[in-house]
């Protein structure tokens, strides 16, 4: 009986593993239909799943449709305010400077005619007069062989020695009668005498110093007081009744200006008016520009000053069949950017006339669109888009 019990047991024990086994592979073989089923799920949605496609922005210019009309426009353009005369002071003679009617710093003022500066000359009276004495003793010597020798002649001559004085400048000298009167004055140093002591008398009026123009002084050199001599650069000053606005003009503008244009010249809101002095006929190698100059007459209700930037406004002039673009989309002179099919396109273009913020051009086909701003790291067929 317990070995019936026994033997039961085992064929239970080995029933149930059996079953158990059969369980394990079932399980095994949904866990693996469902992991496979999962897959396939998943490489579909994957699969399914597209990559976004990443469009390159292209740059974005501002442009405009080619067109040509007549425009009315005025040459304008700054100019810098220049004297009509700067001169340096120079003594002519030397001696000890003294103070003339005239402070004689930098930025004085003065007018026509004013004493600038006095120098020491009493020296060069008092050997004027001695001059002058010797030559009224060399005339009384030769009084008596003229009146001997040439007695037609002798009136003259007493008159010219009466009418000399010491403190006055020397009289006409006498109307010479004949070549042989002539020779004995000669010989007697009456001639060379008389155009010395002149030229002494216009020495000395060069010991005064007289300003030859309403103006100023822009540099002092010597001071009151110093021992000038001749040569010495005692001071520059310049004009400031009468000034011109130097205007530099180029090739294309040029053409519109004249001299004796009248020319409205602004600065600060004020309004003034000058005249075309004279338009220079060659090129300034350093702007490439041709100057004109404008002649300006300083007041006192609308004060001028040397080096003031003024803008000059000459006559309106029609330019015919030109486009207006801004300044700044033109580069290498005469060259624009124009879209074509997309891409940029470089175009060599004719200036009309060009201004402080526009250009005035021709050369461009109508209905292509230009580029109206300046382009940074541009090139030849790079494409672009029409920014709206």
């Amino acid at each position: 009986m317990g070995y019936l019990w026994v033997a039961f047991l085992i064929f239970k024990n080995k029933y149930m593993t059996t079953k158990r086994l059969i369980f394990n592979l079932v399980i095994l073989v949904l866990l693996g239909a469902f992991s496979f089923f999962l897959m396939q799920m998943f490489s579909k949605q994957k699969e399914e799943i597209k990559q976004p496609k990443i469009e390159k922005k292209l740059p974005k210019v501002k442009a405009k449709t080619v067109s040509y009309s007549n425009v009315m426009v005025d040459v304008e353009q700054t100019g810098r305010l220049l004297s009509t005369s700067t001169v340096d002071l120079i003594a002519e003679v030397s001696g000890k400077m003294l103070q003339g009617g005239v402070a004689l710093t930098a930025g004085a003022s003065f007018n026509k005619g004013d004493i600038l500066l006095n120098i020491f000359d009493k020296e060069a009276k008092l050997a004027l007069k001695a001059a002058k004495s010797r030559y009224l003793s060399s005339i009384a010597g030769v009084l008596p062989d003229l009146k001997y020798d040439y007695p037609d002649n002798y009136n003259n001559w007493l008159d010219f020695f009466n009418d000399i004085k010491i403190d006055k400048p020397l009289p006409a000298f006498p109307k010479v009668s004949s070549e042989n009167e002539r020779i004995y004055l000669a010989s007697r140093n009456i001639l060379n005498d008389y155009f010395t002591i002149q030229s002494n008398e216009i020495r000395l009026k060069k010991y005064v110093i007289r300003a030859p123009f309403n103006g100023a002084f822009t540099q002092v050199n010597l001071e009151v007081g110093s021992i000038a001599s001749p040569g010495s650069r005692i001071a520059k000053m310049i004009k400031t009744d009468i000034l011109e606005l130097q205007v530099p003009l180029n090739m294309e503008e040029i053409a519109y200006v004249k001299k004796g244009n009248k020319v409205k010249v602004h600065f600060q809101g004020k309004e003034y008016e000058g005249v075309v002095n004279r338009v220079s006929d060659f090129v300034d190698h350093a702007s490439q520009s041709i100057f004109v100059y404008v002649t300006m007459h300083n007041s006192k209700k609308l004060p001028l000053f040397e080096g003031m930037y003024m803008k000059a406004s000459f006559a309106e002039s029609e330019l015919k069949e030109v486009m207006q673009v801004p300044r700044e989309c033109v580069f290498n002179f005469d060259e624009v950017y124009i879209v074509k099919d997309g891409k940029l396109a470089k175009k060599r273009i004719e200036i009309a006339k060009v201004d402080e913020y526009f250009a005035y051009i021709r050369g461009l086909k109508k209905e292509s669109q230009i580029v109206i701003e300046s382009l940074i790291n541009a090139s030849d067929q790079m494409p672009v888009q029409i920014a709206k």
